[in-house]
């Protein structure tokens, strides 16, 4: 699998300190993958920060060629349909 940010996920990634090695792990290996709108994925897991669990979605395009379209962590599991 090839993989390719848009401008937009880069800078979110930078500003909300995830890296490319955890936005990875999230698309090889996600705990939950659902459809999003426009056709999109989005693939979710379980990240530490700052001590304290957060999950990472990862909205994303294409299967072989991968384009990672934004990123976001949060902690509000249950506004998302995932427990712990």
């Amino acid at each position: 699998m090839t993989i390719t940010y848009t401008k937009h996920a880069l800078t979110r990634m930078h500003e909300r300190g995830i890296s490319q090695q955890e936005v990875e792990a999230t698309l090889a290996n996600p705990i939950q993958r659902i459809e999003a709108n426009h056709g999109r994925i989005e693939s979710r897991r379980f990240i530490e920060r700052a001590g304290s669990k957060q999950l990472l979605r990862v909205v994303s395009e294409g299967q072989k060629v991968v384009l990672v379209i934004t990123v976001i962590a949060t902690s509000k599991f249950e506004k998302y349909g995932v427990t712990l």
